[in-house]
């Protein structure tokens, strides 16, 4: 259908594909949800979800790394990646 209308469609980003780009505003809740369940509180969970995907939409991995670590440790940020990347 879209072909007909003469539009593109992107496909869905997965993965390191998805750093870069803008992160869904539905990936971040499952993040946040994430982080709270790892003993994070809410409003910890969500500074530290803002704070890594910040970077990760700038494509910059090891400052998200850095901004994760002041919340989480290193098991909880791959985590965290995960979650970001695939969610």
């Amino acid at each position: 259908m879209a072909e007909f209308l003469q539009q593109t469609l992107e496909p869905e980003l997965s993965g390191f594909a998805r750093m870069g780009h803008p992160l869904p505003e539905n990936v971040r809740s499952v993040a946040y949800e994430h982080c709270k369940q790892m003993g994070l509180d809410s409003a910890r969970s969500w500074e530290c979800v803002q704070a890594v995907a910040q970077q990760l939409e700038r494509d910059q991995p090891y400052e998200a790394m850095a901004a994760g670590m002041k919340f989480l440790d290193l098991t909880g940020v791959y985590r965290l990646f995960a979650v970001l990347l695939t969610a």
